[in-house]
Order: structure tokens, then C-alpha cells, then sequence
């Protein structure tokens, strides 16, 4: 075997290659998008200034949206590691934390006046109110309407509907829209 090996000349190191897999399907990619737009631009009689200014235009695009994207991630990185002191970010289920709890987290959000926490508050809005209403029977898994039925409160119809237009409405509502919906729910419990 020997003998053959060293008549035949073959290399018998392993030599890595010049270029990673990556960068061949990356120059594949670009050449099968660059072959389509010239041939595109060749059936329709197009410059190939104008092809090239598409494409250039195209990179742009596609750096436009990877930019985008790493800057909503390290946006969302952010927020989470801005929460940890926050009632929300407690690995406690809802149901664990009674209803004061809940109204510290909400007048916390509502402090905070940011316009990006409203979904939250609006959790904690609703939690404040079930934990108010039944509570240590309060369920995660109910509806507002469970709730008030649950709790026997049907005088809160209205504001109860409030609260899930703002939920679930075509527009998140301003802070300011939901402290007055807490001071009325605090009104209507009092």
C-alpha cells in the first residue's frame, strides 16, 4: 500500500481548503442574483445603470434591514434587563402575587409614563382588578367577562369593557387613558 501511495503521488495530508462553504454558497447566491437581473434587464431592454443602481439599491435594502433588526433585538435586551427589579419580572406566576402587588406594578408602569409598556400595564391593570375581585380564585385562563361573573360584579360591566377595548382595541391607549380607567375601577370598588 505504501509502495502505490508513494508511486502514484498522492497527497496524503489533508489540505483545507482556500474558502469556507459559506463564502462559495454566498458568491453561488450573488451570482445567480446578479445572472437573474442581468438577464431580466436584457429581456426588457433595461440600462445597465439602472440594473446596477438596483442592486446597489437592493444591498442597501437588505443592510437597512439587518441594522433594523439587530437594533430592535438590542432594544429588547435592554428592556428586559431595565425590568428585573420589576413585580412582572419575578418568576412568580400571576395568581402568586396578590392584589397590592399588582397595583405597585401598575402604578409603577403608569410612572414610568412610557408609552411601550402599556401592554404590560395593561396586564398588570387587569391582574390588580381580578386579584381584587375573587381573590385567590382568580385563574389565569379567564375571560373578563369570567371574571365578573365570577366575582358577581355585573356593575363593572362597562368598565370591565373598557379595559378589553384598550387590551385588545385597534390602538394601544396613552397613559393617561388608563389612569382614568383605574381611578373610575377604584371609584367603582371603593
Amino acid at each position: 500500500m505504501e509502495r502505490v501511495l508513494a508511486e502514484s503521488g498522492v497527497e496524503r495530508t489533508a489540505v483545507p481548503p482556500e474558502t469556507s462553504y459559506l463564502g462559495e454558497l454566498f458568491r453561488a447566491a450573488r451570482r445567480a442574483l446578479v445572472d437573474a437581473l442581468l438577464a431580466g434587464a436584457e429581456r426588457l431592454h433595461v440600462p445597465a445603470s439602472v440594473v446596477k443602481a438596483f442592486a446597489w439599491g437592493l444591498a442597501a435594502l437588505a443592510i437597512l434591514l439587518i441594522a433594523w433588526g439587530l437594533f430592535t433585538r438590542w432594544q429588547r435586551r435592554r428592556r428586559k434587563e431595565g425590568d428585573e427589579g420589576s413585580v412582572a419580572a419575578l418568576s412568580l406566576p400571576p395568581v402568586a402575587r396578590d392584589a397590592a402587588a399588582w397595583r405597585a406594578e401598575l402604578e409603577r408602569l403608569l410612572a414610568e409614563g412610557a408609552e411601550g409598556r402599556v401592554a404590560e400595564a395593561l396586564e398588570a391593570l387587569w391582574w390588580w382588578l381580578a386579584r381584587s375581585l375573587a381573590g385567590d380564585r382568580a385563574e389565569p385562563d379567564w375571560t373578563s367577562r369570567d371574571l365578573m361573573v365570577k366575582a358577581r360584579r355585573e356593575d363593572l360591566r362597562d368598565l370591565v369593557r373598557r379595559l378589553d377595548a384598550f387590551t385588545y382595541g385597534p390602538r394601544p391607549p396613552g397613559v393617561d387613558d388608563l389612569r382614568g380607567l383605574v381611578g373610575r375601577l377604584e371609584e367603582a370598588l371603593s
